[in-house]
């Protein structure tokens, strides 16, 4: 038995200080501030995406989840915090920690943490993906695979491995066209191999100020394939709420994200966000 919510219980929050030659922001030698607590600095940007577990390494419980990151647009350490879970076995929430250096397009460092009592970490590697305008790599878990068992109630698997993809705010890999009509939200739903979503909306000034989903979310909800719009604040028939809804305050900026999945959370088919503007 898992008791580990599934994609958003996987939540990574990751408070990254690294960016790519083509991320926006300013140009040039960008050493990221030391202290940095927001993304509200020139040269910085929010990015969004994702992390997996490994399903072969982990085929018991493949999990997925999320990340936010603050990146320059320059070589320089970066220093992350994120969330493993919403609802571990003791409750409360797990978080963890990842240092490190980019280094031209290349991301290296390490991460570390502690899941329901158990230390973990290991190392956090990738680059910039220009093809698909994007950064990506994998990340290892130096005690290899570990179960977190507290008996027959709770108990679930780490892996050993996996890896992560971060996007700057509208960027759509995937085809999924996320459309925004006042409080209207439409997307391709005819994706090959996609058995279901995940979408989450988020303050965007939120993310600026705090660097963080947790604390920024407004709304979370997974939905079968066959869904391919709703209204805010409205669950179409078929989804979960895995969060809120909160109200939005008219007027001003949020983003939507939407990840799609095929046969595990882990086997992730498009992720793409949009900015918009609440009526």
């Amino acid at each position: 038995m898992r008791n580990r919510s599934s994609l958003i219980a996987g939540v990574f929050i990751s408070v990254a200080l690294f960016s790519c030659g083509g991320g926006g922001g300013s140009s040039g030698n960008n050493p990221p501030p030391q202290g940095l607590t927001n993304c509200n600095q020139s040269g910085y940007n929010i990015y969004l995406g994702y992390y997996n577990e490994d399903p072969t390494n982990n085929p018991e419980d493949p999990t997925a989840g999320f990340l936010v990151a603050c990146m320059p647009s320059s070589d320089g350490s970066f220093k992350s915090q994120f969330l493993f879970s919403y609802t571990g076995c003791q409750g409360g929430v797990d978080k963890g920690t990842v240092d490190g250096n980019r280094t031209g397009n290349n991301i290296s460092g390490n991460w570390s943490g502690n899941v329901d009592g158990t230390n973990i970490g290991g190392s956090f590697d990738g680059n910039w993906d220009s093809a698909r305008s994007r950064f990506s790599g994998t990340w290892n878990n130096s005690s290899g695979k570990v179960k977190i068992d507290f008996g027959s109630s709770c108990n679930y698997w780490v892996a050993g491995n996996g890896t992560w993809v971060l996007y700057g705010l509208d960027s759509d890999d995937g085809n999924l066209n996320i459309q925004v009509s006042g409080s209207s939200i439409t997307w391709n739903n005819a994706i090959t191999g996609v058995n279901g979503f995940l979408i989450s909306f988020y303050d965007k000034q939120c993310m600026y100020d705090k660097i963080s989903l947790s604390d920024c979310t407004t709304w979370s909800l997974s939905c079968p394939s066959s869904v391919s719009s709703l209204t805010y604040n409205s669950t179409p028939i078929g989804c979960m709420n895995l969060f809120g809804p909160n109200p939005l305050t008219s007027g001003k900026d949020y983003v939507v994200s939407i990840t799609a999945f095929g046969n595990s959370q882990s086997d992730v088919k498009a992720f793409a966000s949009k900015t918009f503007t609440a009526p």
